[in-house]
C-alpha cells in the first residue's frame, strides 16, 4: 500500500473516531435528559394540578369550579393505570390488563359505586406531560373543551398515570345527579327519566331540576393557547395539520331555536378572514350539538394579542349578540412559532 493510500486511510479513521468520540457523550447526554424529564414527574401532584388548571379555565368562561370526588377520581385513577399499558382511549378492550375494570367510561364509574352520568375527557402520549399541560392541550380540542365546560357539572376526579404510556384522566359528574339516583322513588309530583347506574330510570322529584340559562364561551379572558395541534381524535379539521385556536360557544337552557346569522374573530388590525365555522350540520363527525358552535381560525394566533370575537344569531325572531374578548399568552422561549 502506498504511503499516500495509507496516510488517507489513516486521516479517515481519525475523523471516524472524532466523529464517534463526539455523538456518544452527545447521545448519552440526550438520553439521561429524557429520562430524567420522565422522572420527575408525581402522579398525585400532576392529577391535581391539572385539575386545578381545568378549573382555572372554567372560572374564566364563568363556570363553577369542579370540587374532588373520591370516587370519580378512583375511577379515573383505574383507567390511567389501564391506559399506561394499553392505550385504547375511553374503552377497555384487554380483559387480561391486571387494571381492567369495564369497558366504559359509565361501566367503569358504576364499578366504584357512582351512579350518576359521567364524562371522560383524556389524554394518552409516549412521552410523560404535566397534568397543567395535558388540560391546556384538551382545551384547544373542540370536543373535549366542550365536555369540561359543562356548567351542569360541578364534582371531579382527575388522575395521571406513566407506564409504556402516559395517561392523564379527568372524570367529571354532577352532585345533583348523583344525589337524586341514589334516592328511591317514592310518588313525588314531577318525573324525570335519566341513567343512573348505567341504565334509564324514572326519577321523582318535589320540584323540577334545576336549569340554567347560559352562554359558555371559549377562549376568553387571559393566557389562552394561540393554536389547536390537529391531535384530537376524531380531528374536527381533518384537512388541516394545525389551525388556531377554535372559538366555540355553547347555549345551555335556552327556551328558543337558535338560529347563527355570522360568527366572527376580530385582530387588532381586523377581521380575520381566514376560518371554518362548525355546526350541527357541518361538524364532520357529527358530536356538535344543535346549540354549540365553533370556529377556527386557519392560521394560528399570534402570540400575547387580543382578540375580539362576535356572534350574531335570532332566537325567538329575535336578533342577539354575543360579544367577547381574549388574549393569548405569551412565547414561552424562543423556539415557539
Amino acid at each position: 500500500m502506498s504511503k499516500k493510500r495509507r496516510r488517507h486511510t489513516a486521516t479517515q479513521s481519525s475523523l471516524s473516531l472524532r466523529i464517534i468520540w463526539f455523538w456518544i457523550p452527545v447521545c448519552i447526554a440526550i438520553f439521561s435528559l429524557v429520562y430524567l424529564s420522565q422522572k420527575r414527574f408525581n402522579p398525585q401532584r400532576e392529577a391535581q394540578a391539572g385539575l386545578q388548571q381545568l378549573n382555572y379555565w372554567r372560572n374564566q368562561a364563568g363556570l363553577m369550579p369542579l370540587t374532588r370526588y373520591e370516587m370519580l377520581e378512583e375511577s379515573a385513577q383505574n383507567h390511567a393505570k389501564y391506559l399506561s399499558k394499553d392505550a385504547h382511549g375511553h374503552d377497555e378492550l384487554n380483559t387480561s390488563n391486571p387494571f381492567f375494570t369495564g369497558e366504559t367510561p359509565q361501566v367503569r364509574a358504576t364499578a366504584v359505586g357512582y351512579s350518576a352520568p359521567i364524562a371522560e375527557n383524556l389524554t394518552i402520549g409516549n412521552f410523560a406531560r404535566s397534568g397543567k399541560s395535558s388540560i391546556d392541550g384538551l382545551m384547544t380540542a373542540i370536543y373535549h373543551r366542550l365536555s369540561l365546560l359543562n356548567p351542569n357539572h360541578d364534582e371531579a376526579g382527575a388522575a395521571w398515570a406513566n407506564g409504556k404510556y402516559n395517561a392523564f384522566v379527568v372524570n367529571q359528574g354532577s352532585s345533583y345527579d348523583r344525589e337524586v339516583c341514589d334516592t328511591p322513588p317514592n310518588g313525588k309530583r314531577y318525573i324525570m327519566t335519566m341513567p343512573c347506574r348505567g341504565k334509564s330510570v324514572e326519577i321523582h322529584l318535589d320540584t323540577p331540576p334545576p336549569s340554567q340559562e347560559i352562554a359558555v364561551k371559549f377562549p376568553i379572558g387571559e393566557n389562552a393557547e394561540p393554536k389547536y395541534d390537529g391531535k384530537e381524535t376524531p380531528n374536527p379539521m381533518p384537512h388541516y395539520d394545525k389551525t388556531g385556536n377554535p372559538v366555540s360557544i355553547a347555549f345551555y337552557g335556552q327556551k328558543g331555536d337558535i338560529r347563527m346569522e355570522d360568527f366572527q374573530i376580530f385582530a387588532p388590525n381586523g377581521e380575520i378572514t381566514k376560518t371554518e365555522i362548525l355546526t350541527v350540520s357541518s361538524d364532520p363527525n357529527n358530536l356538535l350539538s344543535k346549540t354549540e358552535f365553533a370556529l377556527f381560525p386557519i392560521e394560528p394566533l399570534a402570540f400575547d394579542t387580543e382578540y375580539r370575537v362576535a356572534f350574531h344569531y335570532h332566537m325567538n325572531g329575535e336578533k342577539k349578540l354575543e360579544e367577547w374578548t381574549f388574549r393569548t399568552r405569551k412565547k414561552r422561549h424562543w423556539f415557539e412559532w
